[in-house]
């Protein structure tokens, strides 16, 4: 104002000024003039935004200030925030919604400012240490339960299970997973999927091994007689790697018997079966073969001739063992050579005889029971 000097501070700009004060000359007087400066500072203002809201806690988040620089950004608890830069860590921060306070303090005639705008922060999701099945393998097609251990859900997130490989055939949706059809060996994974993330997946594998069935036939023979071979044939149905077999007789595991074919003599009379194993847990068992003697009133001499060593063996028809037959030799002019008590442990028990010192000619061989009955008589030649 002119004539009061009156500043309207509302009109007028912010700057600096020179304020000048004239008096005008009158009579004898000159005209006098006084001079002051004047400041006037612009009231500050400012808005502020985070245009990416609401994040995901990962990374950081830079502020978009327009207006007056220079004040301090704060918030509540849970969000870290640099005060200098508005920047948000949002690693370091809380999921939650925060108010984020733009101020600047009073200063030069101006009141203090402040303002606030919002950001909302999202949790990541954590990957499953683990996928678990309450059955790994199984015998033939069966149903598991699926379950995870570890790991957590963030912002909209939800647990996707699929099948033969991650994001693959879906399975199911959740932590656990129950009564799920299995019928062939299957990759099962697992991961977080949300808002923000889908993490890496967790797998578990449920192997599903054939249930075989095995069947075994003894041929040519059943019944044997001393010399005479028959081979055990074991059929496997499905046939097919990964398939091992074991022999047993009576019942007992034949040590080292895994072939699907095994040559018995009258030496392995008894009852045969086989088993059949696919994987660890998928096991079938045969029918029985039994392999019995053939009654004969021969008298069997292996090899014939020999070097002096050989098998004598005659039938015997006892159910029960632990007798003693006797065992004489005679060479061509009557005299006794040899004399022996073997026992009796098998219908064509072998009486091993070790002659090797005798001369080279034919001897006549004489088995008789423990009391001396004659039972058979034979020949073999030394040589």
């Amino acid at each position: 104002n002119a004539a009061t000097g009156d500043i309207n501070l509302a009109t007028s700009t912010a700057g600096s000024y020179t304020v000048t004060y004239t008096i005008a000359p009158s009579g004898a007087c000159p005209q006098f003039q006084a001079t002051t400066a004047f400041v006037l500072n612009a009231p500050p203002s400012a808005t502020i935004t985070y245009t990416g809201s609401p994040y995901c806690n990962t990374g950081t988040a830079s502020v978009t200030r327009t207006g007056t620089a220079g004040g301090v950004y704060s918030s509540g608890a849970g969000l870290s925030i640099d005060p200098a830069t508005g920047a948000i860590n949002l690693a370091a921060s809380t999921q939650g919604t925060y108010t984020v306070t733009y101020s600047i303090a009073a200063a030069g005639g101006c009141p203090a400012f402040s303002i606030i705008t919002s950001v909302t922060i999202l949790s990541v999701s954590t990957a499953a240490t683990a996928a678990n099945s309450n059955i790994i393998t199984s015998c033939g097609a069966t149903t598991v339960n699926l379950s995870i251990t570890g790991g957590s859900l963030g912002a909209g997130a939800s647990w996707k299970w699929y099948g033969g490989s991650c994001g693959g055939t879906a399975v199911g949706t959740g932590a656990t997973l129950n009564n799920i059809p299995v019928n062939g060996t299957t990759t099962f994974y697992v991961r977080a999927e949300g808002t923000c993330n889908s993490t890496a997946c967790a797998s578990v594998t449920v192997s599903i091994n054939i249930q075989p069935a095995i069947s075994i036939s003894a041929s040519p023979y059943t019944s044997l007689l001393p010399g005479m071979l028959t081979t055990l044939t074991a059929t496997v149905t499905p046939p097919g790697p990964g398939i091992s077999i074991v022999w047993y007789k009576n019942g007992v595991a034949i040590p080292g018997a895994t072939a699907s074919t095994r040559v018995v003599s009258v030496d392995d009379l008894g009852s045969y079966t086989a088993s059949a194993t696919a994987g660890t847990v998928c096991t079938a068992l045969s029918n029985a073969v039994n392999i019995k003697d053939s009654a004969s009133g021969r008298l069997f001499v292996t090899p014939n001739p020999s070097s002096g060593l050989f098998k004598v063996r005659y039938y015997t028809g006892y159910t029960s063992f632990g007798f003693k037959r006797h065992l004489i030799m005679y060479d061509n002019n009557g005299r006794r050579v040899y004399d022996k008590l073997f026992p009796i442990t098998a219908p064509y028990s072998s009486m091993d005889v070790s002659a090797a010192h005798l001369s080279k000619g034919l001897y006549t061989i004489m088995v008789t029971d423990y009391y001396g009955e004659v039972l058979a008589t034979g020949k073999v030649i030394i040589q």
